[in-house]
This record gives C-alpha cells, structure tokens and sequence, in this order.
C-alpha cells in the first residue's frame, strides 16, 4: 500500500479487538513488529495503541505495557472491569438457538446449570472498551492531519470517520475477513486486508 500521497497519518490501534482477528487468520501476529511496520511508513507521525490495564495479572500487564511504550508507541490505558455473568441457559446458547431445542436437551442444560450452582462457581468477563476514547481523538487529530490508519472494525467510529470524509481527509481502515462493519464501509476511503499487508513473523495459532 502506497502512502506516498499522506502528508501527516496517525495510526490508531483497537488492540483487543486485534487480538480478535487471530481467531480468523488462524495464526498470531507480533504486535510489536505491527508497530515497527506502520513506523516504517513515513508519513506516519504517531500510533496510538489502546488497550487494558489488569490489575488482576499486575506484573505481566505492567510489562507488556512498558514494552509498547519502548516501540514508540503512545498507549492509552484504563483499567480492565470484571462483569459478573448470572450463569443461566442464555450464557452458554442464544435464545433463538434455545427454541431448537427438544426436552431432552433443556433438561441437560438444566442438569449443568444446577451442577455449576452447587459446585459454587462464578463466571465473570473482562471489559474494557476504547470506542468512545478512540473517536474523541480522532475527532481532536482532524485539523492536523492528512488521514488516519484504523486498525478495528468497530461500528461505534462510523461517527468519526464520517467526519473525517466530510473534511476530505482519509481514513485506511486495517481489518480481517468479516470483522469490518457494514457502517464502516459506507464511510471509508480504502479498506486494508490486514493478513495480506502484516510483513512480521507469525505463528501458527493452536487450540486453547
């Protein structure tokens, strides 16, 4: 991909919601050999990577941390909040899923639940969004910039980058087969194949 036409980009990176595109690539990526490629482009002035603190792994989240900050990466943080999840039938099967279901197999869901109650555990999921941080800064880059680099597919930054088309600037928008949302397409100026573009090493991913 040529940017030799960009005069100023900055490259704004989901990493959670990269880390997700590892599932469908079916290899894993060195993020900090992502950074070093985006760096290598000239027009680049700076990346902007977004991403969780756990304060439950202190130690390895600090490391991590202090590793991307040594790529020249800026990393924008907050704290990761753990969400109770009511272990029910609709936390393991979609509702419309349940419907398919004959007595059978509601009374082995049951049967599982129960147990799961009994043996007295909990189920809790990580959150930690950037969305909202992620378009104010695109919005506060719009007067600086010739266009940005958007590594997610998250439906939540069409607002942005409309603005951002409206100001003739340009958004590449970096993704994986299937994880781009349909919003983002209507606004974008080019859409970026991330496997296709990664030049790093990548490790083939096994099953966890």
């Amino acid at each position: 991909m040529d940017f030799s036409k960009e005069s100023s980009l900055i490259a704004f990176l989901d990493l959670t919601n990269m880390f997700h595109w590892q599932d469908t690539l079916k290899w894993r990526f060195s993020i900090y050999q992502v950074i070093e490629q985006i760096l290598s482009i000239n027009s680049v002035k700076e990346v902007r990577v977004y991403y969780g603190f756990n304060k439950r792994e202190l130690l390895k989240s600090q490391n991590f941390h202090q590793r991307l900050r040594k790529t020249g990466a800026i990393v924008i943080t907050k704290d990761v909040k753990w969400i109770k999840k009511e272990i029910t039938k609709n936390l393991f099967v979609k509702s419309s899923t349940l419907d398919l279901f004959d007595a059978n197999a509601h009374t082995k869901l049951d049967e599982l639940i129960e147990y799961l109650h009994q043996q007295g555990i909990k189920i809790e999921e990580p959150k930690c969004n950037f969305d909202v941080e992620m378009a104010l800064d695109i919005l506060d880059t719009i007067d600086k910039i010739s266009g940005i680099l958007l590594f997610s597919g998250d439906s939540d930054l069409r607002e942005p980058l409309g603005r951002l088309k409206l100001k003739g600037k340009h958004s590449y928008v970096f993704g994986v087969r299937g994880q781009v949302a349909a919003e983002l397409w209507q606004v974008l100026t080019k859409y970026i194949d991330f496997g296709r573009w990664y030049q790093g090493d990548r490790k083939r991913k096994t099953r966890s």
